[in-house]
């Protein structure tokens, strides 16, 4: 008995191909197997499948075997690994349902609904029983059950005749010898907190002439220039002058006024100038009690992708949170500004008890071959989008958002770990419905990942897949690390980063991009300190005049650099945190954007909507590609740690014939000579726009920690 003990046990086996077994060991052995001590029982019919071959698997000595067999199992069957002296385990099929046999091409998962009958699809090819359970309401009992019926591609299908408007369904599913409920992940309409799909209309659902609203169209994607907010953030401060506080229909109020009779809200949006609204993730996430009014998170934990979060509708309950989440893209609309979706398509909320789980264990997620799940994402688990029906999943959403609710484009959470085959089709997808979408996101992860790192989307591998990705170097170079309160950057005085400056000024065609609409360029995001937070930390012995100084030189730097430029929603007037940099749960006083900063730092708020009314009048500080950038934009020679730099020749057909930007971030006022000619003065410190602010010739004197902008 003691021997056995010693032996390598058997942890975790896989049906990895249609005859093939790969069996997990809790240490290496070198020895041989051979087929006469490896038994392969189908526990569904008692029976057993024989064995054709057992060899190591990998570099040896290992920690695996393959176990090839004679004939393909059935994947609804429970089968039973044994090998002799080293224990037995249920073998799980994962990579076999890559197979063309369980791929699914169809767009009828999920409900679909009509007056006279209503089809439920469900993909579930390792399912050995499927129904469906339906109910008359949100909560109570259930009414009826009906036997779903095998079908094409391992879906499960069933047509139930009647009128099924606003009742709701489970599926009750069997595999594994397991039988539990889930939620259909393909659900377009939810019970209060996801606890069932609800069958819906969607055409119900649209507010009045929605049939006219339209996508914002934007002529190349550096035209954009992104704001990002949380839903909640944008209304819920008292003195936000928004009856809706908190909901999808604050971003439908027209007129409202803050402290001292600032604009708030979308009027606000509209002031600044700003072409796209980033909101943080509304698709339904777990980590909110939609029964309870007050509970606060960013919602980077999803639970259902396709259906947006009821917390912020005026109802949790029905369809409100459709209509009044559609009701939000078209006030938007009417107001020029696309809606750009938050997605975290990388990671769910829970995984074993998840409904991915309940219906295909283990397939949705990355798993090594001891069975855990691999974690990319830094919070437990990470979805296997190169297995084809999870990227189905994601591309089917996405596609949906975008044709249901008119949405302008995505930012992705963590991107990397989406692949970059995946984000390639992603981009072709949305892009033939519209050619203006934008798509970025982070190119990192939060951990090691399970998918080899040629295909992890980092900053780099993004060049020419139509996809944007974060710009972290210029945030770190003008601010400094993100990971030291106390760190400076360009605009907060260190030296050292000229270089890295002038990289993203030129759209970092020369760094990671092959164009400049690749480059989201940002200072600060929801994630870490806001930008007036990490500045009064790392120059906490500044006067607060230098410290707005500082803030706006970075914003200058963004909105004159080629690429595409992005605002954390409340920068514009010194938005504080408090110094908290990770306030995802820290509730409305921290988070929500007081409106009395934007009275009292009325002169930055200008400053920031001069700056992005400079960029939009202004082609030349938009140009397209690598090749315009090349041809149009020159470096000029400047003191020690100073940027200059010219745009020239009616640069993207700019009425400005030639510009000079010169970024000063020093503590003395710096002499800059001119090329010749008589220039005006657009830009200093403290001000900006169209009027003149002064004329010069030969040189020009500009003060400290200021960018200045010069034409002829």
């Amino acid at each position: 008995m003691s021997n056995i003990l010693k032996q390598p046990r058997v942890t975790h086996a896989y049906l990895e191909e249609s005859r093939t077994i790969i069996v997990q060991f809790s240490s290496t052995f070198s020895q041989q197997l051979d087929v006469s001590q490896v038994s392969v029982i189908d526990r569904t019919v008692e029976g057993t499948i024989a064995v054709a071959e057992v060899a190591p698997f990998g570099p040896t000595p290992s920690s695996l075997i393959a176990v090839v067999l004679e004939v393909a199992p059935d994947v609804t069957h429970v089968l039973e690994i044994d090998v002799h002296e080293h224990g037995s385990t249920v073998v799980i099929p994962r990579n076999v349902l890559n197979d063309d046999l369980y791929v699914y091409h169809g767009d009828d998962l999920g409900a679909s609904y009509t007056p006279t009958a209503t089809a439920f699809r469900v993909w579930a090819p390792t399912a050995s029983d499927m129904s469906v359970l339906l109910y008359r309401s949100e909560s109570g009992p259930l009414t009826k059950l009906v036997e779903m019926q095998r079908s094409d591609n391992g879906t499960w299908y069933v047509q139930v005749t009647g009128d099924l408007l606003n009742w709701y369904y489970l599926y009750l599913v069997t595999v594994q010898g397991v039988t539990q409920t889930a939620v259909d992940p393909y659900a377009r309409a939810l019970a209060i907190n996801a606890t069932r799909g609800m069958i819906i209309d969607l055409n119900t659902t649209n507010p009045p002439n929605w049939e006219q609203d339209s996508f914002v169209s934007l002529t190349q994607p550096v035209d954009a220039i992104i704001y990002e907010v949380h839903v909640r953030d944008f209304s819920i401060a008292e003195n936000s002058g928004m009856e809706h506080k908190g909901q999808y229909l604050a971003f439908t109020e027209q007129g409202t006024r803050g402290p001292e009779d600032v604009t708030t809200g979308v009027d606000s949006l509209r002031e600044l100038g700003i072409t796209h609204v980033q909101l943080l993730p509304v698709e339904e996430f777990a980590s909110i009690d939609e029964y309870a009014v007050d509970q606060y998170n960013w919602g980077y934990d999803p639970r259902n992708y396709n259906v947006p979060e009821g917390a912020y509708a005026t109802t949790p309950h029905g369809t409100a949170r459709i209509s009044e989440f559609k009701q939000l893209v078209q006030s938007l609309h009417a107001a020029g500004i696309g809606v750009i979706m938050d997605v975290v398509y990388n990671h769910t909320f829970a995984v074993r008890d998840s409904d991915f789980d309940r219906l295909v264990p283990q397939y949705y997620y990355r798993t090594n071959y001891e069975g855990y799940y691999t974690n990319g994402s830094g919070v437990g688990n990470e979805l296997a989008t190169e297995r084809p029906m999870v990227q189905k999943f994601v591309r089917d959403s996405l596609q949906y958002w975008m044709r249901e609710y008119h949405i302008d484009g995505f930012r992705f959470d963590l991107m990397a770990l989406l692949g970059i085959e995946t984000m390639r089709k992603v981009a072709q997808d949305l892009h033939a419905l519209n050619p203006s979408a934008l798509i970025y996101g982070e190119p990192w992860t939060g951990g090691g990942s399970a998918l080899p790192g040629d295909q992890l989307l980092m900053k780099g591998s993004q060049r020419g897949l139509g996809v944007g990705v974060f710009n972290d170097t210029i945030r770190n170079a003008l601010c400094g690390s993100v990971f030291d309160a106390g760190a400076r950057g360009f605009a907060t005085g260190a030296e050292g980063q000229v270089d890295a400056i002038r990289r993203c000024v030129e759209g970092s065609i020369n760094e990671f991009t092959a164009s400049p609409a690749e480059t989201i360029n940002y200072v600060s995001c929801h994630d870490n300190y806001t930008l007036w937070d990490k500045i009064s930390l790392s120059n906490a012995g500044d006067s607060e005049e230098d410290r707005i100084k500082m803030d706006e030189l970075a914003y200058a730097v963004l909105l004159t650099s080629q690429g595409i430029p992005f605002i954390q929603g409340g920068d514009e007037f010194l938005r504080t945190k408090q110094g908290n940099n990770n306030s995802y749960n820290a509730g409305d006083f921290i988070n929500q954007l007081d409106w009395i900063r934007k009275a009292q730092y009325r002169e930055v708020f200008a400053y920031y909507a001069g700056l992005v009314q400079l960029r939009r009048k202004h082609p030349a500080f938009r140009l397209p590609s690598a090749e315009a950038i090349k041809q149009h934009l020159s470096f000029l020679g400047s003191p020690p740690n100073t940027v200059a730099f010219e745009l020239h020749e009616h640069a993207n057909g700019d009425n400005w014939q030639y510009i000079i930007v010169i970024y000063n971030p020093t503590r003395s006022e710096v002499a800059f000579t001119l090329p010749t000619g008589e220039w005006t003065i657009v830009a200093t410190q403290g001000r900006v726009g169209e009027e003149s602010l002064g004329q010069a010739t030969e040189s020009v004197l500009v003060p400290p920690i200021t960018c200045m902008i010069l034409c002829q």
